[in-house]
């Protein structure tokens, strides 16, 4: 870490929690503290005691090592309801948008997470909350923000360089500050805070969900966790290059091109599908992608010639070193073929791949620019990064700013939070065994799986992609809802409904279990189930606790 950003760090992580990074606003003479995991029930709407328009900037608040500036107000309509919309920013950085019901709010406070390197306030309604009766009542005040930088794609990364107080922000407390700064505003308007607090995030956003579990563990009531990036430098700076790399020819061209992806998928889905035509559980599965060669002298979109065969099996393997340690927990799932294509495959006649693709985009940004080794160095291409272990350990030196690994959600527990992970079994940008092996190191440190259930959930979607953003099949839901539920009535979910979007005769619905991580997988393919035993490791709790 450089001298710059491990003060940065230092500093903060020396401040006790709830102070860290901390600037306890006052506002009007309302002091705002951290909502409660003890409050009490829901029982009416609040209705504002101020008007929107005088929520502007002569009401900054100040405190220690930071200042929230109301840029500008505005009753707006959303979904047919009004609400106050209020964008600012704290510490002349972090941009941010929070939306409070002007006749409808119930006393609940959600936090949306930001995707990719964010980089952009993007408001919208929480995530996967399809049939939430709060969101459709428009019952919830809302905020999101950029993580403290300007971008002009979540794929850019320019802004990291050279630049610690910006890698702080996003590694781990841009969500602290907006959760405080949120709920002083808040409290400002109606004259109370919010009785319930909640976070909802997938994919770095479900990063930053666990930051705020292991960090700042009294922000949320309830926290949503998707899909997350949460072993960052790895996933960003190593597995979309692998990626990358296993899918190069010698001469720099793409080996498998998306033409050949769906006879896989069906090949794949013959091999390991259940019953009702998807894969329950990759780790199941036994695919031998080989079976798929082409004949001598022939080559068409319905098998695969030897060097694509190979390549393949890099994808399903994931990154290694020559001795065949696993550097990160897991490669492509069986099952995820279809999502391939668009995020690391083109087709044959795509001249630009691979610099078009996400993987591609992702892992040139963080080796270029948010990487001790390279910052910046805008030359820096991926064939340059070699998957042995002294280019593995380079690469994680900056762990502490941005992964949120730690098992330890003791604290948490402790004040009553409940946090709910999911994540698709086929999802092709964050292989899901990472998601497994992380919650595995969260039971174990709760004293095992009937333990971690007073507190913890993980929901496995089969067939399912990033985020659940498709799927085959493709399913819908809500998960904000239960969470509510658990939180606020003390019911904690079991068997969950998902919804297909377009439903069969024979299947309506996908309905999952809480997964049991230390349950052994006794079937299948040995190749991933060794990516429990990855060179990394989930560490001892170091968090701001």
């Amino acid at each position: 870490m450089s001298a710059p950003l491990r003060s940065v760090a230092n500093a903060a992580r020396s401040l006790p929690t709830p102070v860290t990074v901390l600037f306890v606003l006052v506002l009007a003479g309302v002091p705002v503290t951290s909502c409660s995991a003890h409050s009490p029930s829901v029982t009416s709407t609040s209705l504002p005691r101020l008007g929107c328009d005088q929520l502007t900037s002569r009401n900054r608040a100040r405190s220690t090592g930071a200042h929230v500036a109301v840029d500008s107000t505005e009753v707006t309509s959303i979904n047919g309801a009004s609400f106050c919309e209020v964008r600012g920013v704290i510490s002349s950085t972090l941009r941010f948008d929070l939306r409070m019901p002007t006749s409808t709010w119930t006393g609940r406070y959600v936090q949306e997470g930001c995707g990719g390197y964010c980089g952009v306030v993007n408001p919208g309604p929480p995530a996967l909350s399809t049939g939430c009766p709060a969101v459709a009542g428009n019952e919830l005040a809302l905020a999101t923000d950029d993580e403290g930088h300007t971008s002009n794609s979540s794929t850019d990364a320019q802004w990291a360089a050279n630049n610690p107080a910006a890698r702080v922000s996003f590694g781990y407390s841009s969500e602290h500050e907006l959760a405080v700064a949120a709920k002083a505003l808040i409290t400002r308007y109606y004259g109370r805070q919010p009785e319930y607090s909640y976070f909802d995030g997938c994919s770095d956003g479900g990063r930053e969900a666990l930051i705020e579990a292991q960090r700042y563990p009294h922000d949320f009531n309830g926290i949503l966790v998707g899909a997350p990036g949460n072993i960052e430098s790895e996933l960003n700076g190593e597995f979309e290059d692998w990626l990358i790399q296993a899918n190069t020819d010698g001469s720099g061209h793409e080996i498998l091109t998306s033409e050949k992806v769906p006879a896989l998928h069906q090949e794949v889905l013959k091999a390991c599908g259940g019953e009702d035509g998807y894969i329950v559980d990759p780790r199941r599965c036994d695919f031998n992608p080989a079976a798929m060669q082409c004949a001598a002298g022939t080559d068409d979109d319905q098998c695969l010639t030897s060097a694509q065969v190979a390549a393949v099996g890099r994808f399903y393997r994931g990154p290694s070193n020559a001795d065949g340690e696993s550097l990160y927990p897991g490669g492509e799932p069986y099952g995820s073929e279809l999502a391939w294509a668009g995020w690391f495959v083109d087709g044959a006649s795509d001249r630009a791949w691979p610099t078009d693709t996400p993987a591609y985009q992702f892992a040139s940004g963080f080796m270029r620019y948010m990487t001790k080794q390279v910052n910046p160095q805008s030359s820096f291409t991926l064939s340059q990064f070699r998957f042995n272990l002294t280019d593995y350990q380079n690469l994680t030196a900056l762990d502490d700013t941005y992964d949120a690994i730690d098992p330890d959600l003791s604290v948490f527990a402790k004040a009553g939070g409940k946090i709910l992970m999911y994540q698709g079994w086929a999802d092709q940008a964050i292989p899901p065994f990472g998601t497994v092996a992380y919650y595995g190191a969260v039971v174990n440190k709760s004293g095992g799986f009937s333990a971690s259930q007073q507190f913890s959930r993980l929901y496995m979607i089969p067939a399912q992609y990033h985020c659940l953003a498709g799927g085959d099949p493709q399913v819908t839901g809500d998960l904000l809802g239960p969470l509510m539920t658990w939180v606020q009535q003390g019911t904690a979910p079991n068997d969950l409904s998902f919804p297909l979007v377009q439903p069969t005769p024979t299947l309506k619905a996908i309905s999952v279990s809480p997964l049991n991580p230390l349950v052994p997988v006794t079937e299948g393919s040995s190749t991933l189930n060794a990516h429990y035993s990855w060179v990394g490791s989930f560490p001892t709790p170091t968090a701001n606790q």
